[in-house]
């Protein structure tokens, strides 16, 4: 039995459906993997900063990050 256009563009819609949705559960995960390792570095250089007695404030940083990042 031969398919109609209809349900052809139908099942296309879907694969690409399914396709989009892998790749924002991908994406949802390197966000998240971004954002524990920037979590733990900053948290280094924090300790860093605190035993070598830097004068740059981690936490101006931070905020600094965070704002770029809400744009």
């Amino acid at each position: 039995m031969k398919k109609s256009s209809t349900d052809l563009i139908k099942q296309f819609c879907l694969i690409e459906l399914q396709v989009l949705s892998d790749r924002e559960e991908r994406l949802r995960k390197e966000i998240l993997h971004c954002k524990i390792q920037k979590e733990y570095l900053t948290q280094i250089a924090s300790e860093l900063s605190a035993e070598d007695d830097v004068a740059i404030n981690f936490d101006d940083l931070i905020k600094i990050e965070q704002q770029s990042g809400d744009n």
